[in-house]
């Protein structure tokens, strides 16, 4: 048997179940991994903690948990299988235990990618929908609570399962007073925090979107580390935050899912936790946005042109006319529909005298000549061999085709612990040339949090020189492959690395052989 580090050796048997070890500790209560002792199975069994034996309100509020919890039969809600109380005045309860891990645990680890982020939103949806027609409200929807189970569902899903229901109020708690009405301040919603307000299912909608907003981007939407009165004043009166300023790729419909799902009042949200997780899928699926965001319109002064591209510049001149200002004079709009018409009439005549003579007519503009790639020169080579990190053998790297102005490297696989399979290594042109180069490959990359809850896209800094920011830094995932991309910004280097099949190393890994090596 285990226990965390500070704690005390678990006891080897509590009522009848044969512990295998301590899963986790908390003020309230301690979580076992037992054996059954009538079933072949292992179940999860929470105690509470001695302290606590005499406590009527805590003693109600584990009590509280097991009838919630035991009354919700759904697949995405843990079991309850029995609960007592042993010898020495402690209650437990013994629980279904789903082997793998939970949704904080996955974010951590560099495992959360946006389409499995929404799926565990959307399982988790079905639970608290199915709660919700029972009356019942979580009140405590945050990552942790989501177990993500090892084995799959049919089809490769992730097996999500919603636990912890000590928070929970239920129609026998409402407005009795005694009820539990501790939930995480991370993730309440406005009414849960003022209590000024009857609590319905929407306060778990709240909670849920923070949670997709916290599995998307890693951060919480409103500040935890400025103290409790910042966070508190934060979810009472600040405007939903954007996902979009976080990460490249979302787009605005996605930060209107969330923007509403967050109101400060209930009634602007979405009515049920499947409604948002529905609309959550479908703004995740759009496709980017063609063009970025127009500026403000605060400024005094005049609206742009409207830009015709591609094959919208050929359309006719009564479609160019219809773009024109709703306030020009109609007698303007013919003036210029005869200006075109002559233009037209002088450009046909023009071509037919130009046949006349024998000469091809003149394009309307010019071809574009296609990128050239060349071999770059011997100097630049050696200046990128020199940024190379460590682990390469001589023969890894070769010289590769660049774009003007870039020196390319790419190399195979790096000798060093958790180094990467494949990578390749760009002297840009100059510091325009190195953001385009790492902003196409944030477009190609389905974007994580990095390991340890970092940023991504982020600044990164050496231990030496915190003050200075030395480049950016991206994790995400290439086809289903780890990958780690940075820019040295002062030395024009952007750095691509990543893994290959599956015994090649994780992204964390990847990600520490990258700290290693920058």
């Amino acid at each position: 048997m285990t226990a965390p580090e500070g704690q005390p050796t678990p006891p080897t048997n509590i009522a009848g179940y044969r512990v295998e070890r301590v899963l986790a500790v908390t003020a309230m209560a301690t979580v076992y991994l037992v054996h059954s002792p009538t079933l072949p199975r292992r179940e999860v069994l929470k105690v509470l903690q001695p302290e606590h034996a005499n406590g009527d309100h805590v003693r109600a509020q584990f009590l509280h948990e097991a009838d919630i919890t035991a009354g919700l039969e759904h697949p995405n809600i843990v079991r309850v299988f029995s609960r007592g109380e042993t010898d020495t005045g402690q209650l437990w309860i013994a629980m279904e235990y789903v082997e793998g891990t939970n949704a904080e645990t996955a974010l951590h680890d560099g495992q959360m990618t946006p389409e499995r982020a929404v799926h565990i939103i959307t399982e988790v949806a079905r639970a608290l929908d199915y709660a919700h027609s029972h009356g019942v409200v979580h009140q405590d929807i945050k990552p942790s609570n989501f177990l993500i189970a090892a084995q799959k569902l049919p089809g490769g899903l992730d097996r999500v399962v919603l636990t912890d229901f000590g928070a929970a109020l239920s129609p026998h708690s409402r407005g009795t007073g005694d009820g539990p009405m501790s939930a995480t301040l991370a993730y309440s919603a406005p009414e849960v925090i003022t209590g000024t307000a009857a609590l319905d299912g929407r306060a778990d909608v709240y909670a849920l979107a923070c949670t997709l907003f916290r599995l998307l981007t890693g951060e919480h939407p409103y500040p935890t580390d400025a103290g409790v009165g910042a966070t508190v004043k934060a979810h009472l009166d600040t405007t939903p935050p954007r996902v979009s300023d976080r990460l490249s790729w979302a787009s605005p419909q996605l930060d209107s899912v969330i923007a509403k799902a967050l109101a400060k009042n209930p009634a602007d949200r979405y009515p049920t936790a499947g409604d948002f997780a529905a609309a959550a899928s479908a703004a995740l699926t759009l496709p980017p946005p063609s063009a970025p965001a127009a500026p403000p319109a605060d400024r005094d002064e005049p609206p742009p042109h409207t830009e015709l591209r591609g094959a919208e510049s050929h359309g006719a001149a009564a479609d160019f006319i219809s773009l024109l200002p709703h306030t020009r004079a109609v007698s303007q709009r013919r003036q210029l529909i005869a200006a075109l018409a002559v233009a037209a009439v002088l450009i046909i005549a023009l071509s037919v005298w130009l046949i006349g003579r024998g000469a091809d007519p003149p394009d309307t503009a010019p071809t574009a000549a296609p990128p050239t790639t060349t071999a770059a020169p011997p100097a630049a080579l050696q200046d990128l061999r020199r940024l190379l990190p460590s682990g390469y053998p001589a023969d890894a790297c070769t010289p590769a085709p660049s774009p003007d102005g870039a020196t390319v490297i790419n190399c195979g696989p790096n000798t060093d612990p958790g180094g990467p399979r494949s990578a390749t290594y760009t002297l840009a042109g100059g510091p325009e040339a190195l953001r385009t180069t790492f902003d196409q490959l944030v477009e190609s990359t389905t974007v994580v949090v990095c390991p340890g809850n970092i940023q991504s896209p982020g600044p990164w800094r050496r231990n030496d020189t915190p003050a200075v920011t030395r480049g950016t830094v991206l994790c995400g995932l290439n086809n289903g492959r780890p990958r780690v991309v940075w820019t040295n910004d002062a030395q024009r280097l952007i750095a691509d690395v990543q893994s290959g099949g599956p015994t090649d190393p994780r992204l964390d890994q990847l990600y520490a052989w990258w700290g290693t090596h920058s």
